[in-house]
């Protein structure tokens, strides 16, 4: 009886062991709980947002770096992280292109620039001090040069130079190639905020309260005035300058004279940075929320509200017809329709430390994650990419992508990377 018992079981050990092993397809709740758990922003807040997942990176970072903050540069993303290092990324695939570590642990990064001047590809860091020019094809340190004044934000720019605004007041074009002070404008009190450039124009506005539009050229005056005092960015179009002031008011200026179009008056004091998207001016104002206002009032002198919001945060973009308002303090990312500020979605940070939108009109979403992973999304209106849902593991440097606009396509060079932040 037991030899018997002992046969079957070898039997049945035999059979079971040349059974091949079947493979377990997972279902479609148990992909989407992955994808949930590898994505910076997963299925659930993509689709909530309104946008497609079109490929993650992780960068190749060492033990203890953190990855802080992204730009987005022509056909390139641009990734500082917490060694002081810059990764330089493939906005078509996300490839890893090089990774410079020629910033310290405790340098202020303020902007990253990129443009194709002299014949060949730089890219400019803008740390509060000084002006680091790298080799945009391979990442290596062209030259450092000293800002001479102590940067407040981020330089607009006006290729060959770089303008910043200073503490002490003072508008200054930097020729990036050169690395020598050009020219210089003077505003009474500190200036905030990035100078702003539209046409042949520079507008600054200081904590004096003074306000001023220079010549892009050669940084001559066109006019000066008086408000009350500004911290925060301008915005400018074709129509007017706009500023807010902690006199509790938002200024619509006339871009050649600098004389009051509209004076709109809130409850509170205001800090914050004014954003522009066609004709909708908006600003957070501590006491209304945010606060959407038309740019033509139609001759209104008290400037025509359009709606108000409770989002806080700081306006990032625009996918679509709906502006992104991004709160670090609560980690919510907001979804508010431009036209009347409506909510459209309310979705969770997770992991993300920071979020750019993409420059011009795409709307396009890059995610930076403190763990190294990067995430590029993009509107659902969007023309589909091939590489619809890539996932792409750390990757080694690639060779020099083809530069749009450079000579190897017969294209003119770029004048710059982009229009800058909204």
């Amino acid at each position: 009886m037991k030899t018997l018992l002992t046969a079957a079981l070898s039997a049945a050990l035999a059979a079971a062991l040349a059974c091949p092993v079947m493979a377990q397809t997972p279902t479609a709740q148990e992909m989407r709980e992955r994808l949930e758990k590898s994505l910076v922003l997963g299925p659930t807040a993509i689709e909530q947002m309104g946008v497609r997942h079109l490929w993650q990176q992780r960068l190749p970072l060492t033990s203890g770096t953190t990855a802080l903050r992204g730009w987005m540069r022509g056909d390139s993303a641009f990734v500082l992280d917490s060694r002081g290092g810059i990764s330089r990324l493939s906005l078509s695939d996300g490839a890893v292109i090089w990774r410079s570590e020629v910033l310290g642990p405790q340098d202020r990064v303020m902007g990253i620039h990129r443009a194709r001047l002299d014949g060949r590809d730089r890219v400019f860091a803008v740390i509060d001090s000084e002006f680091i020019q790298l080799d945009g094809t391979t990442g290596a340190l062209i030259s450092r040069k000293p800002s001479k004044e102590y940067l407040s934000a981020d330089c607009a720019v006006a290729w060959p130079y770089l303008i910043f605004a200073s503490a002490s007041g003072r508008v200054v074009w930097f020729h990036a190639l050169l690395g020598v002070n050009h020219h210089q404008g003077l505003v009474n009190g500190a200036i905030r905020g990035t100078p702003q450039v539209i046409g042949n124009e520079i507008v600054a506005a200081g904590t004096s309260g003074e306000v001023a539009g220079f010549i892009k050229e050669d940084a001559r005056m066109l006019w000066r005035r008086n408000i009350g005092p500004v911290f925060g960015r301008l915005a400018e179009d074709t129509a007017g300058v706009y500023a807010a002031s902690t006199d509790q008011s938002v200024y619509c200026l006339d871009r050649q004279s600098g004389k009051t179009r509209w004076k709109y008056f809130t409850e509170s004091p205001i800090t914050s940075d004014l954003s522009l998207f066609g004709d909708a001016l908006l600003v957070q104002v501590p006491s209304e929320g945010l606060v959407c206002l038309a740019t033509d009032s139609k001759g209104n002198m008290d400037g025509v509200r359009r709606w108000s919001a409770d989002a806080p945060g700081t306006v990032a973009g625009a996918i679509g017809p709906n502006i992104v308002v991004v709160d670090a303090e609560s980690r919510r990312i907001r979804l508010l329709e431009l036209s009347r500020g409506g909510l459209v979605a309310a979705v969770p940070m997770g992991a993300t430390s920071d979020l750019t939108i993409g420059s011009g009109n795409d709307g396009n979403l890059l995610v930076v994650a403190s763990d190294g992973r990067v995430q590029l999304l993009e509107p659902l209106g969007a023309k589909p990419k091939p590489s619809s849902l890539k996932i792409i593991p750390a990757a080694k440097p690639s060779d020099e992508p083809a530069e749009e606009g450079t000579a190897a396509d017969g294209g003119d060079e770029p004048a710059a990377d982009d229009a800058g932040e909204p």
